[in-house]
Formats: structure tokens, C-alpha cells, sequence
């Protein structure tokens, strides 16, 4: 008897087992193309004094957008300031500096994930990140930074 009380015991704890292990499908969605991806730091600011500073930074890639109808883009983000700016920018034959996404101060200490209306002509981007020291003292160390981009497009 105890045998057989043990015996659905362990198929009882290897059901739940394989039933925890949930469903592992990656999504492979074709209406979402990974047009665009840097891995790591994408790039960053560090002031250490009294100073604005602007780093822009050129996706080194231009992006035909034909057949998408919007862009996801996806990065992590972090400063240290309470005054910094995220702005994701666009470029293109016919419109020159157009900002598409920004983030200000508590916003940018995130996971940010937007999309916009794909451009029917090619394009380019810029990541623009913003740093300006709400404090100015002697070796006053501010940053921020921004890591893994991924661009998508959504057909």
C-alpha cells in the first residue's frame, strides 16, 4: 500500500513539474522584423563638473522602411542627474531634426519602449542623451547611458 501511495506521489510531483514549465514558445510573429540592433552600452555622458553636455549618437546604419507601417524601438536607460533628457531623433531627406521620442529627468531611468509611424523614405536616427549637473561642486560626478538598442519593424 505504501508503494502505491509513493508511486502517485512521484507522478503527481512530475506532473506539476512538466506542468510549471509553462509554455517556452518564442514568439516568432513575422509582422516584426528586427531591422537594427546594438548589444551593450550604446553610449553615455559622464560630466564631473558645472557643464551641459550632449552626446549624440548616430545609429551607423540608414533604414529603408519600405513595407513597415511603425518602428518599435527598444533600450534601457539610467542617470544619475535629476536633469537629463533622452530624445530619440529623426532624420530624413525632407525633414531635418524631427524629435520622435523624449524623456525627461525620472523618465529616463527606464526601460523605454515606443513606437512611431515609419517613414515611407529612408531614414536615419540619433539617440541624443542630455546631462546637466543640478549641483555644481568639485568633482561632482553625474551620468547617463543607454544600452541595448533594438529597432523593429511592424508590417
Amino acid at each position: 500500500m505504501l508503494t502505491v501511495i509513493i508511486k502517485y506521489f512521484c507522478i503527481t510531483v512530475f506532473g506539476l513539474m512538466l506542468f510549471s514549465c509553462g509554455n517556452d514558445i518564442v514568439n516568432t510573429n513575422s509582422e516584426n522584423d528586427l531591422i537594427f540592433e546594438q548589444q551593450g552600452l550604446v553610449d553615455s555622458a559622464v560630466v564631473t563638473g558645472c557643464y551641459d553636455y550632449t552626446r549624440f549618437h548616430f545609429l551607423n546604419d540608414t533604414f529603408s522602411t519600405a513595407g513597415y507601417r511603425k518602428l518599435r524601438v527598444e533600450f534601457d536607460g539610467l542617470t544619475s542627474s535629476d536633469r537629463a533628457k533622452i530624445f530619440f531623433v529623426h532624420y530624413s531627406s525632407g525633414i531635418n531634426n524631427n524629435i520622435v521620442y523624449q524623456k525627461n529627468n525620472e523618465g529616463v531611468n527606464m526601460q523605454h519602449n515606443f513606437e512611431i509611424d515609419a517613414p515611407a523614405e529612408t531614414s536615419w536616427y540619433e539617440l541624443r542623451l542630455f546631462l546637466s549637473p543640478q549641483v555644481c561642486g568639485e568633482n561632482e560626478f553625474k551620468f547617463i547611458r543607454a544600452r541595448d538598442l533594438k529597432v523593429y519593424g511592424i508590417k
